[in-house]
């Protein structure tokens, strides 16, 4: 997008939240919801000395609507990571510039059968393939998905793709399930156009969870333990210039969300099992065509007694890349949300540590983030 544009699409945006109430009486919802970043980076400025970045991590308009029992839409017009140092890729809302991040129609058949057709979310990992980037636990998604620094693992349009969801939530919710197919890698990476196929499967031992974007914490809310698994393939790809290659992911993943006395107790764990990886990771030693495991375990609690006018939560986080072959990548997170509105209004502070055990160096990243949303 052009910077001559950037008032326009301020003015579109001052627009809609002015006429949200009329338009939501004709069955078409908007809101707005930003991150903003200041973020210290150790030795982030060409590896050699620290990097400040003052980032709009997330910036989001969403439109949904709902014209019949039979038919509903919904869209994410959002900018990512604008003004990040050394990022910009306008066509996918990177950097600079806005994009619809998701836009779908939906086919409601049932509580137990829906099509979406569009741009959404690949149903994968938990972390980032059914949870709200709106309601993480910690500050951001993991560093092998798309967080803090880091780039997503699997091929993707900023964490979505371009097709078909098969989906729905039988036994009351207390089973969900997705089934994707849609474009992957695309180009010289795929000669023969091959069709990508996801699936994910999980089940809900207290409550159900019936949305398609769940929540990364429910600061005490509901009674939560899924246990989820899932599957990506993409076949007879081009991989770091070898023809033929079969990618293929497994995952599987537990989560747990439980109020705990006045408080409440937040956790999470994955495992993921990568052959042929579709593309590289711009932190750890994965490229294209690599073996690897990921896991990370992250947990968080929310304090019984409010902080006026708010609400703390400390959280913790470990990730690790092992790619066959080759060193590992470590990552250890701390940090905490303090909730004014819940997730709508909020300020984190976090501190993540890089440690690649090939050099033995490690790197320090902080970061500090407001969230506001309506």
């Amino acid at each position: 997008m052009k910077k001559g544009n950037f008032p326009l699409v301020i003015a579109f945006f001052l627009v809609i939240l002015l006429f949200q109430k009329s338009f939501s009486q004709e069955k078409v919802t908007f809101g707005f919801w930003v991150q903003l970043w200041y973020q210290y980076v150790e030795n982030g400025k060409h590896g050699a000395t620290g990097l400040n970045d003052f980032v709009a991590r997330r910036a989001y308009l969403s439109i949904s609507g709902k014209p019949s029992n039979f038919f509903s839409f919904f869209a994410h017009i959002a900018g990512d990571r604008i003004g990040q140092e050394g990022l910009d890729n306008p066509a996918l809302g990177l950097g600079s510039g806005l994009a619809f991040r998701d836009l779908w129609i939906a086919l409601n058949f049932h509580d137990n059968l829906k099509i979406q057709i569009g741009r959404m979310y690949v149903p994968l990992t938990r972390n980032y393939g059914v949870t709200s980037t709106k309601s993480l636990l910690t500050t951001d998604l993991s560093f092998l998905q798309g967080g803090v620094r880091g780039n997503i693992f699997y091929t993707s349009k900023v964490g979505r793709d371009d097709g078909i969801v098969l989906w729905g939530t039988p036994l009351e919710g207390f089973f969900q399930y997705r089934l994707m197919v849609s474009e992957g890698i695309e180009g010289e990476g795929n000669p023969n156009d091959n069709l990508r196929f996801v699936g994910r499967a999980a089940v809900n031992l207290l409550e159900p969870e019936k949305g398609w974007f769940n929540k990364g914490t429910y600061l005490g809310e509901k009674k939560i333990l899924s246990l989820g698994a899932a599957f990506d393939t993409q076949s007879s790809l081009s991989l770091n210039s070898r023809a033929q290659q079969d990618n293929f992911v497994w995952t599987a993943d537990v989560f747990f969300d439980h109020p705990l006395g006045a408080g409440a107790l937040t956790a999470e764990a994955a495992y993921i099992h990568i052959r042929n990886s579709a593309q590289a990771h711009n932190v750890t030693e994965l490229e294209a065509g690599d073996n690897a495991n990921l896991f990370y375990l992250q947990g968080g609690y929310l304090l019984p007694s409010p902080l006026r006018p708010g609400r703390l939560q400390p959280y913790l986080r470990y990730e690790t890349a092992r790619v066959e072959q080759k060193s590992d990548t470590n990552f250890w997170t701390g940090g905490f949300n303090y909730y004014v509105n819940g997730h709508d209004s909020k300020i984190s502070l976090d501190y993540t540590q890089v440690e690649h055990e090939s050099s033995k160096a490690s790197q320090g990243i902080f970061t500090l983030q407001i969230t506001a949303g309506l």
